[in-house]
């Protein structure tokens, strides 16, 4: 699946950029657990991005994997659970978030065994986001998602393994939906 998602990456060649995690700032609730919670933002270091962590403890975060070309991927979330993953790096230089989405869905529905659907806008805390989903055969279903953040443009792409739970598809249209501005910035239109 990863080769999957490593053509994918590809057919854009995007910028990559490292990643870290923010935490919120003030003061936090006191959590009733034991131990250290995940923070719930993540934002690249060049402050390209932000997205937030789903709330259960199914996804891992990783930042500045080398995906199968050497290049660093600046996000990367796992659920070792599922077989689900969601990568997120940049796409800059794009000013057509639509005609990219078009493209990579045109590009995806040349392969083999893929099913694409149409591209269609997409909810995102950035604004301006176009999306489409896709199946392999009877194996894997997945998410590419282009989205305004603020001055830049994010690429998503996740898959999961059909069969996988319901909430899995959930996270990973939350994880889409929350993705926009590092935090301090403002997304045009959004206040």
């Amino acid at each position: 699946m990863w080769m999957f998602i490593a053509a994918v990456v590809l057919a854009l060649g995007p910028t990559l950029v490292p990643v870290r995690v923010v935490t919120p700032q003030g003061r936090a609730p006191k959590s009733p657990q034991h131990g250290l919670a995940a923070p719930k933002l993540w934002q690249d270091r060049s402050g390209q991005f932000a997205l937030n962590r789903p709330d259960n403890e199914r996804w891992m975060f990783r930042a500045g994997v080398r995906g199968p070309d050497g290049q660093q991927v600046p996000l990367l979330a796992l659920s070792q659970e599922t077989g689900a993953q969601l990568v997120v790096q940049s796409a800059d230089g794009v000013n057509d978030l639509r005609l990219l989405a078009r493209m990579l869905m045109q590009n995806l529905s040349n392969e083999a065994r893929v099913h694409v659907d149409d591209v269609e806008r997409v909810p995102a805390r950035g604004g301006d986001a176009f999306g489409f989903s896709f199946s392999v055969a009877d194996e894997v279903r997945g998410r590419v998602a282009v989205v305004r953040a603020g001055d830049h443009v994010a690429l998503v792409i996740a898959s999961w393994p059909l069969g996988s739970p319901p909430e899995v598809v959930d996270d990973v249209e939350g994880m889409i939906g929350s993705l926009g501005p590092a935090a301090g910035a403002v997304a045009p239109g959004v206040f």
